[in-house]
């Protein structure tokens, strides 16, 4: 079975324990320190991924280290995915889990990527326009990367959006090039 599609199973069944409980938003929160947390102490990256390390040694530090962080619900998740040697796929559990608790909160999260940080203005404005457009609420996130030289790409979900710069000279490119033939 492909990463992906275990990551997807683990998020789905998370999502369902996560909604019974009233504790989407809490276990959310849980695995977003989690990864962070991963991501952010090399030694416990190390340590959580290394192959000699036994599951009840692993299991005994993550119970450790967020004892009273984290929601048990997320504690007996964690336990589950050391248990079955997926704790490398913690991130993009994270990634599903995110995009099943925003469909039931009604939310649709909205990445906006820009050359230059967006003015709190500009993001107000994004969120209005795609509020009325999906009647939703809207959760954006700004990312910056020069390399589109200018305008926005904005994606929703696997939508993507693209008006920046660097497209409209590819596009201006392979009409001038296709004109010469």
């Amino acid at each position: 079975m492909i990463a992906g599609q275990v990551a997807k199973r683990y998020s789905q069944a998370l999502f369902e324990v996560a909604k019974e409980q009233n504790l989407l938003d809490q276990v959310e929160n849980d695995l977003k320190l989690f990864v962070e947390t991963l991501k952010n102490t090399e030694e416990f990256q190390i340590f959580l991924t290394h192959p000699q390390i036994g599951g009840e040694v692993k299991k005994n530090m993550v119970s450790n280290i967020f004892a009273d962080s984290i929601s048990w619900v997320a504690k007996n998740f964690l336990q589950v995915l050391i248990d079955g040697g997926r704790e490398n796929t913690v991130e993009e559990i994270l990634q599903g889990y995110s995009k099943l608790a925003n469909e039931a909160r009604g939310v649709a999260a909205l990445t906006a990527i820009s050359a230059k940080p967006l003015t709190e203005e500009e993001k107000q404005q994004l969120e209005q326009l795609y509020k009325q457009r999906l009647n939703k609420v809207v959760k954006l996130e700004n990312v910056v990367d020069p390399t589109i030289l200018g305008g926005l790409i904005v994606r929703i979900g696997d939508r993507v959006y693209d008006g920046s710069l660097i497209k409209k000279l590819k596009t201006v490119k392979k009409s001038l090039v296709a004109s010469r033939v």
